[in-house]
């Protein structure tokens, strides 16, 4: 169950969907994945001042706590959670600079 984020009522003028949430708020923010327990979030999101390119950032989805999970330098792209266990992948440039 998703308990985090603003909540927006039903529309009549889109019937199929339902219980929408406004997840994020801040920044610029790309693909998003959740987690094989549905409790999380990972995306990808630039989110200034503090960061020059975009990073990764998992949301707790009942709590709406975010967290950087990137080291904050270089750019990253394409996060993924391995099914059903506490590791995550993403692509990263900061090994060729910050």
């Amino acid at each position: 169950m998703i308990n985090a984020g603003k909540p927006y009522p039903a529309s009549a003028d889109e019937p199929h969907l339902g219980n929408l949430r406004m997840l994020t708020v801040s920044g610029e923010n790309a693909e998003a994945y959740l987690s094989g327990d549905d409790r999380k979030l990972i995306l990808q999101a630039h989110r200034p001042p503090g960061t020059m390119c975009d990073q990764i950032y998992t949301l707790d989805l009942r709590t709406g706590e975010e967290k950087r999970v990137s080291n904050g330098k270089g750019r990253t792209t394409c996060a993924y959670f391995f099914p059903y266990k506490d590791q995550i992948l993403y692509s990263s440039t900061f090994a060729l600079g910050d």
